[in-house]
């Protein structure tokens, strides 16, 4: 009873992040070459899709009147954080589509076998990662005297670690989720004019980066878990990271070879970093909570599928 509580508090806390999250995602943009008044709608909706993965972990195994019950307490708590929000001059009520798209996609997920929601959860993450990493990929985080984090860094750590939990369906549906990404960043490019450059040149860096990723990472099918998310991510993090910022930024007025060192430099600690927090610390501590044991240990004769 103690840890159901538990799970149903932080599935409201993370609700109201979502929402919150909005603000934040606004203040980081801001920092790109084009700060933006506001967020556009799209990105507003893949940053709800790419929260429904820690909802759907949750509450995966609550029965379906304990999750309507959290749904009703998650609208209300949403719309009274919407009117609290309201004395920030950035606030916009569009920030609510956030909440209801990540409680819609959970409500989803619930609705396929277990095993094929846990691994269409963390494809939409993947997904909904990538598209919000390409539309930060302008905007630069000073931090100290050396050092200038990229913002899509963050997003883009993530991504390696959901990847490695898709890993465990088979190579196949890991080139499925990329490619799905892939139509899903064209669509946002068209929507809100992320440069084509960015979104080409990012899924050129994804794909040898992934490619790499996945084919050591089946090699490494007799460690644990974390060993190959550990080694193969030491790979694909700082390949991804040179190929990407190379090309993306090569010839820009501002891409001096001292900018481009702090950059790689300051993004594969990032990405590496980002991607064995998530490993080591959330999804280990669910999987030992056995909310995603499943789907973190390969069936006989599915790893290669």
């Amino acid at each position: 009873m103690h840890l159901r509580n538990i799970t149903f508090s932080l599935f409201q806390l993370t609700v109201l992040a979502i929402q919150a999250g909005c603000l934040l995602l606004l203040v980081m943009a801001r920092f790109g070459q084009n700060p933006p008044e506001t967020l556009p709608l799209a990105t507003i909706v893949f940053f709800g899709a790419m929260l429904s993965g820690p909802l759907h972990s949750l509450s995966r195994d609550w029965s379906g009147r304990r999750f309507a019950a959290a749904t009703a307490v998650a609208v209300a708590a949403s719309l009274l954080l919407s009117l609290l929000l309201q004395g920030s001059a950035d606030h916009s009520p569009e920030w609510l589509l956030a909440p209801a798209v990540a409680l819609l996609l959970t409500g989803l997920l619930r609705l396929p076998a277990r095993r094929t929601g846990d691994m269409l959860s963390a494809m939409t993450v993947y997904s909904a990662c990538t598209v919000l990493a390409n539309y930060t990929l302008d905007s630069f985080l000073p931090v100290a005297d050396f050092f200038l984090v990229n913002v899509g860094t963050f997003f883009f750590g993530v991504t390696f670690t959901q990847r490695d939990r898709v890993h465990a369906f088979g190579r196949r549906n890991v080139y499925r989720m990329i490619a799905f990404a892939a139509l899903a960043n064209v669509f946002m490019s068209l929507t809100v004019g992320t440069p084509i450059r960015y979104v080409v040149v990012a899924f050129v860096a994804i794909l040898i980066a992934e490619t790499a990723d996945t084919e050591i990472y089946h090699r490494l099918l007799h460690r644990p878990w974390l060993v190959r998310v550990a080694r193969s991510n030491a790979v694909s993090a700082p390949l991804d990271t040179l190929i990407f910022t190379l090309l993306a930024f090569w010839g820009e007025p501002f891409a001096t070879p001292q900018w481009l060192t702090q950059v790689i430099v300051t993004d594969v600690l990032v990405k590496y970093g980002a991607s064995i927090v998530v490993a080591f610390g959330v999804i280990s501590w669910l999987k030992q909570a056995n909310w995603i044991r499943p789907q973190l240990q390969e069936e006989p004769g599915r790893a290669d599928a």
